[in-house]
């Protein structure tokens, strides 16, 4: 029986439900479907789930184990963090600690809106990347082992599909027009690389940026926990985050984001459009403490779309 895998973690969503619904037995949050615009009353434990989507083995350390209880220590370890984290003062040196990044690269890089662009990506790599913004692993890349397995193609004009035993196999049907379809353990694979790259190389070289809202105002998430624009494009592959006008965006809770940035002067934005980025690059949903906020959300996402 496949296991019932919640892409975005319930205790993380729990830090974005009604304050007036906090103490009840079923807690909510408010939850805005980006294809019909309903907002509606939704328990965190009822949110983006997706059966099996994490039941394989763990990618790069045991095998035996799967991704499920991988992400499972992640999400302990970060649970804790988070609480502590943001009932601290925001002062400078106060910067989130391991588990609270550990936990953010691995959200970037397990949701079903990331997979999806992984699957475009590895046919179609998106264009105007300068070659400056490719660069090698970090230092102490883990290797992957040996990982033999049969690898998918399809024939996009007859839809013939077939297997592969070798990369020299794929690249010469490649040559010849056929794409490389992605299959689970394929993308959990990937999934383990990425967070490494977005923990070890790309996170650590933002500025960051704690953001506490104002009384009475507060923030939303989506399916894509942690997002970016470079360049003014979103949906942007990782190697574009070194991009310079790049920014980071990462709520943690209602009352609480951070925002990568590579300048270091002052950041002035406001909540309203913290969340107008959140749900301008969300997949599927954004979700926030109160119907208003995320009704706030949607409209100005359909605003910036529109331009």
């Amino acid at each position: 029986m496949a296991t019932r895998a919640h892409t975005v973690p319930r205790f993380y969503l729990s830090g974005f439900t009604d304050p007036e619904s906090n103490g009840t037995p079923d807690p909510f949050v408010w939850l805005g479907l980006l294809t019909t615009g309903e907002v509606k009353r939704r328990s965190p434990k009822n949110i983006s789930i997706v059966p099996g989507l994490y039941d394989g083995p763990e990618g790069l350390a045991d095998p035996s184990k799967s991704i499920e209880a991988h992400l499972s220590k992640i999400e302990a370890a970060a649970s804790s963090a988070i609480r502590k984290f943001v009932a601290t003062e925001p002062i400078e040196g106060n910067d989130p600690p391991p588990e609270i990044w550990r936990f953010l690269a691995w959200q970037a890089a397990r949701t079903p809106g990331w997979m999806d662009l992984m699957q475009q990506w590895v046919n179609d790599p998106p264009l105007g990347l300068e070659s400056g913004v490719v660069e090698p692993p970090p230092e102490g890349y883990p290797e992957s082992g040996d990982r033999t397995r049969p690898l998918l193609i399809e024939e996009p004009k007859t839809g013939e599909r077939r297997e592969v035993n070798t990369l020299e196999e794929l690249e010469t049907y490649r040559h010849r027009g056929w794409k490389w379809i992605l299959q689970r353990d394929d993308h959990l694979e990937f999934l383990h690389l990425q967070a490494w790259h977005f923990q070890v190389q790309h996170f650590p070289r933002f500025s960051w940026v704690r953001l506490n809202t104002p009384d009475g105002e507060w923030f939303v998430t989506s399916d894509r926990v942690v997002t970016w624009l470079a360049d003014g494009f979103a949906d942007t592959p990782p190697a574009a985050l070194r991009h310079p006008t790049t920014e980071v965006v990462a709520p943690l809770t209602r009352r609480t984001a951070l925002i990568g940035r590579h300048e270091t002067q002052r950041l002035e934005v406001t909540p309203r459009e913290v969340n107008r980025f959140i749900a301008s690059t969300a997949s599927s949903w954004v979700a926030g403490p109160t119907r208003s906020v995320v009704e706030q959300a949607l409209q100005d996402r359909a605003a910036t779309l529109a331009h």
